[in-house]
């Protein structure tokens, strides 16, 4: 059977993004049990030589939309419409999705990210039972959007959960990252038919970290992930001036690796004798294996967080807020789970207990 794999965002193998990273590893293992053509729907260029997995499908076709193209979309129903799932939508490539499943009769269509489920409206009211409708869902919107302090939690929320649970319902199936957001779906959204958790690879250079105790430089803390986004730029900035500058103020000989694609200028201007600012990496190995602690003091967001998997997969101690641990399964021993205002003395405490045993061996799920 042929499938179309519609995907918001570039799968690459080594993507700055985790959800990129995770989209790469669905679409490379669905290609090797199907014939698999795939839709790219970007907001930035896409160069060939970037196109990673064009080895292992078949037509690979690149579309493109602006911002602009929210417009219509909000004219036409101004009353129902959620943003946040029309920002890959046209109606000139619904057309063009369209014609490719009459023209190449896919029995499956796979919408890869909340961005392009618009889609399945369309696709369903033209097609029905002739396809299977998956939607790879990596965040459950309304949850994002709640959490978000901006114009969008305050005037969208209502528009946002009607389409997200009409869309849930369309799907014939949705998959999630996490057993929290399956339970948050059947939650929110009774009624929706086949639900899968789908289990969640990590980057195989997590598999290569080898942490000793010689490796280990007490006093590291890492802070690991894509520094374009949001929510990531706003936890650093605010980890630093509440939990890493009163620590060293202190006296803790403590050293801030931000190490991540994109950051802006406002972490640019935090390089310093005491925080490394390094920017997109090739091989982030030796920070793992240097780091004595990892932080995640994420305020905002939604869904399984991979970088705290990578980290606890390092056997790297990790201070999270509740939110930044949200979906990790855990026993306690290296996971700390705590509010932002408590991470000052967590930090201190694993800094005065020295450098753990980091050789064992132990497995951390979503």
């Amino acid at each position: 059977m042929k499938h179309l794999f519609v995907t918001s965002f570039l799968p690459q193998k080594n993507a700055p993004q985790a959800g990129h990273r995770l989209a790469f590893d669905y679409l490379t293992k669905l290609a090797a049990q199907a014939d698999v053509d795939v839709v790219i729907i970007s907001r930035l260029p896409i160069e060939e030589k970037d196109i990673e997995f064009r080895a292992y499908v078949g037509n690979v076709h690149v579309k493109y939309v602006s911002t602009l193209d929210l417009i219509p979309s909000f004219l036409a129903d101004p009353l129902h419409f959620a943003p946040r799932f029309f920002t890959r939508y046209t109606k000139s490539i619904s057309s063009f999705l369209c014609g490719l499943i009459e023209k190449n009769g896919y029995g499956t269509v796979r919408l890869e990210f909340s961005q392009c489920f618009s889609y399945a409206v369309d696709l369903k009211r033209r097609f029905g039972n002739d396809i299977t409708l998956v939607l790879g869902m990596h965040d459950v919107q309304i949850q994002v959007v709640l959490r978000i302090r901006s114009i969008e939690g305050r005037l969208f929320a209502k528009q946002t959960f009607e389409f997200e649970q009409r869309l849930m319902k369309l799907a014939d199936n949705v998959r999630v990252l996490s057993n929290k957001d399956a339970q948050l779906v059947r939650a929110l959204y009774p009624g929706v038919g086949s639900l899968q958790v789908v289990p969640i690879s990590l980057p195989a250079f997590v598999k290569e970290v080898r942490r000793t105790k010689d490796t280990v430089d007490k006093g590291n803390i890492l802070f690991w992930g894509a520094m374009q986004r949001r929510e990531n730029e706003e936890a650093l900035l605010n980890f630093v001036d509440s939990t890493f500058l009163p620590l060293r103020q202190r006296g803790l000989p403590l050293k801030l690796f931000v190490v991540g694609s994109d950051p802006g200028e406002r972490v640019k201007r935090l390089n310093s004798d005491d925080i490394c600012v390094t920017g997109f990496v090739d091989d982030p190995r030796r920070y793992f294996e240097a780091a004595h602690v990892g932080v995640v003091p994420l305020l905002s967001g939604a869904g399984v967080k991979l970088k705290t998997l990578e980290m606890l997969a390092a056997r790297i101690p990790v201070v999270s807020t509740p939110l930044g641990a949200e979906g990790v399964e855990h026993d306690g021993t290296l996971l700390n789970v705590c509010e932002i205002d408590e991470f000052p003395s967590v930090i201190e405490r694993i800094y005065l207990g020295g450098i753990q045993d980091v050789e064992a061996s132990e497995s951390y799920q979503a």
